[in-house]
């Protein structure tokens, strides 16, 4: 499933990388550790952490994409850092809670 399949679903806003990137599965969650051991690669990671560090454990676990929810907003550092690394990022005005959901309704897993 391509990141511009799932746009509209989300209300999503396209930070960083391309719509065109494939996602094979979903993962939710806040704490970086439990990202690192449970993660895994290609997945879409839900999150409303901002910092850089998400890009570095997305960047660490081959996580493909990750969807900063409520709204949030990565700062222009960060932004620059995700797309060096390669990592697309979305925001979305939806909840985690939310935005996972209407992932599962889509069949993402």
């Amino acid at each position: 499933m391509t990141i511009k399949d799932l746009i509209g679903c989300l209300q999503a806003e396209l930070l960083t990388g391309s719509a065109d990137t494939q996602v094979c599965g979903c993962y939710a969650g806040d704490l970086l550790s439990d990202v690192l051991a449970s993660a895994k690669p290609d997945v879409l990671w839900i999150t409303i952490q901002v910092h850089r560090n998400v890009v570095s454990v997305a960047s660490m676990k081959d996580i493909s994409t990750v969807l900063i929810t409520r709204g949030r907003k990565l700062d222009s550092q960060t932004i620059a850092e995700a797309e060096q690394s390669g990592v697309t990022v979305l925001s979305t005005p939806l909840s985690s809670y939310e935005a996972a959901g209407k992932l599962w309704e889509t069949g993402l897993r």
